[in-house]
């Protein structure tokens, strides 16, 4: 009997230590075929009807269905008085940004902005571990599924009469910066790709802003590591994928009094990228959803470029915009 209680124990271990060998192995391996096989073909568009927020802009939800099953929600808001093909930005920042684009992002001005949701369905408040465990998966889902996801919505977009097919750039808020960096450099249809208050050492970040809620100095490092790979974070290393821009442009906007991420984190992921690369430094705290106006500030950025790169285009071999010819650009 202990011969066979012995043998039994041995057994156990044995499965569990398998387990957890598949596990960190299925958890630690590149996921690039998922975002490229993941994304499919549009099967169905449920376009909500066009809503007048002001005199100048409009905007519109939309829910994008593929025939893999993967699904995307975004808002689309352009100008009212549309004035031939317009630049596109499409943006991914924190959760429920698609929904809440009118309200964060504001009057786009001269050009096209889409603002994506994270492909995620489940709950938002999980109170209790019966409710994590099938959350989690779909959160897991969630992420692998949002790279593949911006493309998809760049696939409709792209077939819009007003969108400039050779002006569309890629922005990442924040939260979406590993996944931006992802689709950036796997989507070459993206001109530019901006990254706003994001850094490189995902697994980093996440023990960095873990300070308050796991305040034992020895315990934080392995719970960062630990939702570092229940998040599929070595799948989302954001300086081997910046790299993977080049030639495309990169701009990395950071914040210099940035309490979420340290400023050697923006000047790593900036040192990964290739050429072209610009590094843009703003004053204030990190940018937050609940400020719009910060957000609106940071686009108007954005914005200011893509028009100004719009203009350049059109214009004679060797001249310049006006704002470009005094910023040096």
């Amino acid at each position: 009997m202990l011969r066979a209680l012995v043998l039994a124990s041995l057994a156990a271990l044995a499965a569990l230590m398998l387990l957890a060998a598949w596990w960190l192995f299925d958890h630690t391996r590149p996921r690039h075929d998922h975002f490229v096989e993941r994304k499919g073909e549009i099967v169905e568009v449920r376009a909500a009807p066009t809503v007048r927020e002001s005199g100048s802009y409009t905007s519109q939800g939309v829910r994008l269905v593929a025939d893999t099953g993967l699904a995307v929600d975004l808002r689309v808001l352009r100008p009212s008085a549309e004035h031939g093909p317009l630049p596109l930005m499409v943006v991914l920042g924190g959760h429920r940004t698609g929904q809440d684009a009118v309200d964060l992002v504001g009057d786009p001005g001269n050009v096209v902005v889409a603002a994506l949701d994270y492909p995620y369905d489940g709950p938002t408040r999980i109170r209790n571990l019966r409710q994590f465990v099938p959350a989690l998966r779909l959160m897991q889902q969630g992420l692998l599924d949002t790279p593949p996801a911006v493309s998809l919505a760049l696939d409709w977009l792209m077939t819009l009469p007003y969108i400039d097919q050779e002006q569309v750039e890629l922005v990442g808020v924040s939260l979406g910066t590993p996944f931006v960096a992802v689709a950036g450099a796997l989507d070459q249809r993206f001109a530019r790709v901006w990254i706003i208050h994001g850094g490189a050492g995902n697994e980093g970040w996440i023990e960095y802003n873990l300070g308050s809620r796991v305040p034992s100095e020895f315990w934080r490092p392995h719970a960062a590591r630990l939702l570092h790979l229940l998040a599929y974070g070595p799948s989302f290393d954001t300086k081997d994928w910046v790299s993977q821009i080049s030639p495309r442009p990169l701009i990395v906007i950071g914040a210099t009094d940035d309490e979420r991420l340290p400023r050697h984190k923006v000047e790593k992921l900036f040192a990964a990228a290739g050429e072209p690369r610009e590094l843009i430094w703003t004053e204030g705290a990190h940018v937050d959803p609940r400020r719009p106006d910060i957000v609106q500030e940071l686009l108007a950025i954005v914005r200011a470029r893509m028009v100004d790169r719009a203009a350049a285009q059109q214009l004679p071999e060797g001249a310049t915009t006006p704002s470009a010819a005094r910023t040096g650009r």
